[in-house]
């Protein structure tokens, strides 16, 4: 498992087409080892768990080998969440991904993402988003979580 997210991260950390990469921060966080990968079927018992003991990680993939849910059910899931967690002025920020046929919930530091895309943004990286993406994928999460 770790081999095909070693080589997502190097393909997430490359520039493309004289373009900032994906996620310019993915292959310091994952040499630095601060990537930590877990797997079960039961997701959200997982993702539960790895809420309650973040710790010293800039990020958790919570793994499901066999989706149980549509991806957009598994986003909404992460929205709600993501709203619970400001309410209640929880750090903690989620996002989903489907990759190789499996669910992925990313377990995040709010306030680091914020910081990040601050700087990006600065770069230029946001230039060639929709309005609607940047809403959905940056705004939403400042407003909810401030900086």
């Amino acid at each position: 498992m770790s081999e095909w997210i070693s080589g997502w991260i190097e393909e997430l950390s490359s520039p493309k087409e004289n373009k900032l990469a994906l996620c310019p921060f993915a292959k310091k966080a994952w040499d630095n080892k601060e990537v930590k990968v877990v797997k079960s079927q039961n997701l959200w018992e997982l993702v539960h768990k790895e809420v309650s003991e973040f710790g010293p990680y800039k990020v958790v993939l919570c793994i499901q080998p066999t989706p149980e849910q549509e991806y957009l059910e598994l986003e909404a899931a992460c929205s709600a969440l993501n709203n619970w967690f400001a309410f209640e002025r929880q750090d903690i920020w989620l996002l989903s991904s489907e990759m190789h046929g499996e669910n992925i919930v990313f377990v995040q530091k709010r306030s680091e993402l914020n910081v990040a895309s601050r700087s990006l943004e600065q770069l230029g990286y946001y230039v060639d988003y929709n309005e609607e993406d940047f809403e959905r994928l940056i705004d939403r999460r400042r407003r909810l979580g401030g900086r």
